[in-house]
């Protein structure tokens, strides 16, 4: 069983960057046939970025102060859009998780993946089909709320919302963006996946085997 305490997080942010990076060139590809064909470079600074930060943390430091400090480092080294809207998200994760100890049950992921979804959503002032990282993370959500209704266990809730969220990745190949410079192109743009969405899901499924590892 999982337990995860502000040391596990650190542990689980630190397998997100790696798995970010690992993906880089895969998502400055996408990113490159709408858009400037950085966005797996941002994401990867932004990722070490967050791992060097919260690696300095301390053994006892809550969830609360890992996800605060986690927004804080995404900030100052990512300039570009996704830098805010990864800042945003984590403060998010950072007031849902207050005063916890542990974040070991669906309905405290749950609460924290629909903070920042919302939050990502306010700040970027995107909706579903617009062909951003809302399309893959407001599904995934959803998907959660429906097994934190469940008796699954988180790993395998996480594990299965990770892959809710690629498929819906994916699928954004039938969108027409609306938010960005992809945008510029309208239906040129179609079938196309999307990198921030992509992103995301990445991000997703790497808190999930975070979580799952020992």
């Amino acid at each position: 069983m999982a337990d995860v305490t502000g040391k596990k997080l650190v542990q689980i942010l630190e397998h997100v960057a790696k798995k970010i990076e690992a993906n880089k060139d895969f998502l400055c590809e996408l990113d490159g046939i709408v858009g400037d064909g950085d966005h797996g470079v941002s994401m990867t600074i932004g990722m070490r970025g967050v791992a060097r930060a919260v690696k300095k943390l301390p053994d006892d430091v809550l969830p609360e102060e890992v996800f605060r400090v986690a927004a804080e480092a995404y900030a100052e080294d990512v300039g570009a859009t996704i830098g805010p809207l990864y800042e945003t998200a984590f403060n998010a994760a950072a007031r849902v998780s207050s005063k916890k100890n542990r974040l070991n049950s669906i309905s405290d992921w749950l609460e924290i993946y629909d903070a920042m979804a919302e939050s990502i959503k306010t700040l970027g002032q995107a909706e579903l089909g617009d062909k951003t990282m809302i399309d893959s993370f407001i599904p995934a959500v959803e998907h959660l709320k429906q097994l934190s209704l469940s008796s699954d266990s988180l790993e395998s809730a996480l594990t299965s919302t990770g892959e809710v969220a690629l498929s819906f990745a994916i699928s954004t190949k039938d969108l027409i963006p609306k938010k960005g410079r992809a945008a510029r192109l309208g239906e040129r743009a179609a079938g196309h996946q999307d990198a921030g969405a992509t992103s995301l899901a990445i991000v997703l499924q790497a808190f999930a085997e975070g979580v799952s590892e020992s």
